[in-house]
C-alpha cells in the first residue's frame, strides 16, 4: 500500500514522456549536462540564422510532441572524396539517425552525442510535431518545458519549420 504513494512522489509534473523527477534532482541533472556540454563550442547565432528548416539544419534537431521528443542527428559523411557529395550515392537522409526520448532523458541523450554532431556549436533546432488541435495546449507546454531545459543546459534553441 505504501509503494504507490512512494512511486507517485518520485515524479512531478505531467505523465508520460514529460514527467520529471523532483525539482532538485532535475536541476542537478541539467547542471551536470551543462558542465558536460561545455566541451562543445558555443554557437554563433548569426551563423544559425541562415537555416530556416530542418532539411538544412546540421546540428541535433528536436521534434516535440504531446508525449515525447524525437532527437535527430545527421552522422558525418565518412567519405572525403568530392565525387557525388550530396548526390544519389551519398544521400544526407541515409545518415540521419532518429531516437525517441523522454524529457528526463534528454540531457543524457545530448551529452552522449559525438562532437561531430555539433558542427555549428552548442545549438539545437526545434519544432512542434504535427498533431490535432486538441493537443495544442499540451504541445505548447511541452515546447516551453523543453526549451527551458535546453536553455538551462546553455544550449541555444532555434525554432525551425518542418
Amino acid at each position: 500500500m505504501l509503494a504507490l504513494p512512494t512511486l507517485l512522489a518520485g515524479c512531478h509534473s505531467r505523465s508520460g514522456g514529460f514527467a520529471l523527477p523532483s525539482p532538485a534532482k532535475w536541476q542537478a541533472t541539467l547542471s551536470d549536462a551543462r558542465q558536460e556540454l561545455r566541451s562543445i563550442a558555443p554557437s554563433k547565432k548569426t551563423l544559425l540564422t541562415k537555416y530556416d528548416s530542418e532539411s538544412k539544419w546540421r546540428n541535433p534537431f528536436l521534434t516535440v510532441s504531446s508525449t515525447s521528443i524525437q532527437l535527430s542527428i545527421y552522422l558525418a559523411d565518412q567519405n572525403n572524396s568530392d565525387f557525388d557529395r550530396g548526390g544519389m550515392t551519398r544521400l544526407r537522409a541515409a545518415r540521419k539517425q532518429v531516437v525517441t526520448v523522454r524529457l528526463r532523458d534528454l540531457p543524457r541523450a545530448l551529452t552522449s552525442l559525438p562532437d561531430s554532431a555539433w558542427p555549428d556549436g552548442r545549438a539545437v533546432g526545434i519544432n512542434e510535431a504535427l498533431e490535432p488541435p486538441s493537443q495544442k495546449a499540451t504541445l505548447d507546454q511541452n515546447m516551453q518545458t523543453t526549451s527551458q531545459a535546453l536553455q538551462t543546459m546553455a544550449v541555444t534553441v532555434i525554432e525551425l519549420d518542418h
